[in-house]
């Protein structure tokens, strides 16, 4: 069904999805520079994400990144 939307349609429903994930992927780097981890993973992590539109043209399919985890905080 969804083979008979619009290339363009297809595409913002990506975007969509992905959307969230982006949101998360800025709070992860926030949160590494306030903990003094070193930001790197995430980053490349976030562009990962904005780069899904090069690869993808549709939600169907897609490969997410694998998303890196913030260090345990001890108690």
């Amino acid at each position: 069904m969804k083979a008979n939307l619009h290339p363009e349609c297809l595409l913002n429903m990506l975007r969509e999805v992905r959307k969230p994930k982006l949101a998360e992927a800025d709070y992860l780097v926030e949160t590494a520079l306030d903990l003094g981890v070193d930001v790197t993973p995430f980053r490349q992590y976030r562009q990962a994400l904005r780069d899904i539109t090069k690869h993808y043209q549709s939600p169907e399919g897609v490969q997410w990144p694998q998303k890196p985890s913030l260090p345990q905080a001890s108690a």
